[in-house]
C-alpha cells in the first residue's frame, strides 16, 4: 500500500522539485531582499512609537521604528553574506 501511494506521487514531487530547483539562487536572494526592504519602507511609514518616561517626557532616541528598520537591515546584511 505505502509503495502504491509513493508511486502514485512520484511524478508530482519529480516536477516540483524540478520547478524549484530551476529558479536561480540570485532571484531567491532578491526576493528576500525586496522583502525586508518593503517591510522597511512599511515600518517607516507606521506613526512614531515613542515610550515615555515616568514624567511624560519623551526619551531621547526611543523610537521604536529605528530598532525595528535597524534590526531588518542587519537580518538583510546577515542573509547577503551568508
Amino acid at each position: 500500500m505505502r509503495q502504491w501511494i509513493a508511486d502514485l506521487l512520484l511524478p508530482a514531487a519529480e516536477f516540483i522539485r524540478a520547478v524549484v530547483a530551476a529558479v536561480p539562487m540570485v532571484a531567491v536572494r532578491g526576493l528576500v531582499f525586496l522583502i525586508l526592504l518593503a517591510l522597511a519602507v512599511w515600518v517607516i511609514s507606521l506613526a512614531p512609537q515613542v515610550p515615555e518616561n515616568n514624567n511624560g517626557k519623551p526619551r531621547i532616541l526611543t523610537d521604536l521604528r529605528f530598532f525595528a528598520v535597524a534590526v531588518l537591515a542587519l537580518q538583510a546584511l546577515m542573509y547577503i553574506i551568508f
